[in-house]
């Protein structure tokens, strides 16, 4: 009996994997949409650690830390220029080069102030390197130095420019873009001149991530991978897998590659309940619901322009008969009423699926569009940067949630769209039907996403040669028949006009 147990815990230890995870750095939100994945592989005996520059204390993500300590040193990623943006600016594919270039210029200091500690840690005896698809040019250096195979992890939908790279051949021009204007909440691909927005969107995502962003990774490099041969476009192409936390239920149909997974449609039950001081302020008797007001990790209401601060103070105290959670860093702001509770943490899964909670006012970021799907929340969402327009169109195209447009805010127009959302019942019943078919999968998704991970260590991270698409070792010229559609003709014009 003893031999017995002894072969099958064998068994199990030459089946498991180590597995790092590297992601932006201080990268709390990209790390948390990787986690609960990084915890179902625990469960079939892999190890998983995270890598990611750090220049403050972090919370703790359930797995081994290979932080590289940077305190006392400048976040790039943390500064008024980057908030001017997030408040008052129109993100575009042109913006997704300045967080590409604040990476690499942490990874240049990391390189030159602590490239021992670099290097210990990408020669740890790692099976697989799980890559931030997003501004981690010191991760993808582990796994391009040490020559270990890598899979790409998006914490959204797979961007426009790495799916390109990698061969997906998706049709960008009849899918929402990964940067929505402002200006077109209603897109629709019925429109000619949405699809033209679409398509520029794709295109100028290539040649920024690729061009831009990928000039910048490699001076950024430069002292372990020669200038100028790290290439952002190949290590794209050369992934073995790629994972996305992107539901499949939220996101129009698309292609699909065999190299492909969304990993994100799962919803976890809250693991606590609220705590006396939230249960007491949520449930007053004299309230008709709760209303949370939560914009992520990232943006601080501190930095916020004075009038639209003032804006969101005096529109939240109109609503006396509702409880109001409104998280944010900082100090009480004067003025406030007493049915406003202020605080800098906020259980956010608890308070969505508390049974008093009527509104999510929030940035859409696609952790809190998840959230609020798993908790039937109806939504109002207030994109300030990135691909968070994209995430609140693809809410409001379920019916569970408006968009409010950041250029347009004024104490009425924000009212208006409040009041909107909590008196009209056709929200929550969009929510609840679309929680209703959100999980209805064959298998969970975190399984399925093992059981692929699984076939992954099979092959030694690699899957064989005809799992992946041709498109990967030929040219997007060749791809695309651009060389028979345009090319020949041309040759046959010469010859004819000769």
């Amino acid at each position: 009996m003893t031999s017995i147990f002894i072969l099958f815990l064998l068994a199990n230890l030459c089946n498991s994997a180590k597995i790092l995870l590297t992601v932006m750095d201080q990268g709390r939100s990209h790390a948390t949409s990787i986690t609960p994945l990084m915890h179902r592989l625990q469960k079939d005996g892999h190890v998983t650690a995270l890598e990611m520059v750090s220049y403050k204390k972090d919370m703790d993500f359930g797995m081994e830390e290979r932080f590289i300590n940077m305190t006392g040193h400048e976040n790039h990623f943390i500064s008024k220029d980057f908030f001017k943006i997030a408040f008052e600016d129109e993100f575009t594919f042109i913006h997704q080069a300045v967080p590409f270039i604040f990476g690499s210029i942490s990874c240049y200091r990391v390189l030159r102030l602590q490239k021992e500690r670099w290097s210990e840690i990408a020669n740890e005896d790692w099976d697989l390197f799980l890559s931030d698809s997003l501004f981690s040019p010191c991760g993808y250096a582990m796994a391009e130095i040490t020559g270990k195979p890598h899979v790409m992890m998006h914490s959204s939908d797979v961007e426009s420019a790495h799916g390109s790279f990698k061969g997906f051949h998706r049709n960008y021009a009849l899918m929402v873009p990964n940067f929505l204007p402002y200006s077109m909440s209603n897109f629709t691909t019925d429109k000619w001149w949405h699809r033209v927005v679409s398509t520029v969107d794709w295109f100028g995502s290539a040649f920024v991530t690729a061009g831009v962003a990928g000039l910048a990774q490699k001076w950024a490099l430069r002292s372990v991978i020669p200038f100028p041969f790290f290439s952002f476009y190949d290590y794209n192409r050369q992934s073995t897998f790629t994972f996305t936390d992107m539901p499949d239920p939220l996101y129009p149909v698309g292609p699909r590659t065999n190299d492909y997974f969304s990993f994100g449609t799962y919803c976890n039950p809250p693991k606590t309940k609220l705590d006396k001081e939230w249960e007491h302020f949520v449930n007053d008797p004299k309230s008709k619901g709760t209303i949370l007001v939560a914009f992520g990790t990232i943006i601080d209401w501190r930095f916020a322009p004075e009038e639209k601060f003032e804006i969101f103070l005096n529109v939240l105290n109109k609503f006396k008969d509702y409880r109001v959670i409104w998280s944010m860093k900082g100090d009480r702001p004067d003025g406030l009423l007493d049915h406003v509770k202020v605080s800098s943490w906020v259980p956010q899964q608890q308070i969505l699926n508390h049974e008093k909670t009527v509104l999510f006012l929030s940035h859409g970021g696609l952790k809190s569009v998840k959230e609020a799907v798993c908790s039937a929340t109806p939504s109002l969402f207030m994109p300030m940067f990135a691909e968070q327009m994209r995430n609140a169109w693809l809410a409001k195209s379920k019916g569970m949630a408006r968009i409010l447009n950041k250029f347009h805010l004024s104490e009425p127009y924000l009212e208006n769209h409040i009041r909107e959302v909590v008196e009209h019942k056709s929200y929550q019943i969009n929510a609840e039907h679309l929680l209703s078919t959100f999980t209805d999968l064959p298998m969970a998704a975190l399984d399925e996403a093992a059981f692929k991970f699984k076939r992954l260590f099979k092959y030694k991270g690699k899957m064989p040669v005809y799992f992946y698409p041709k498109s990967i070792d030929i040219s997007y010229l060749t791809t695309l028949n651009l060389d028979i559609l345009i090319i020949l003709p041309v040759l046959l014009g010469i010859i004819v006009s000769k």
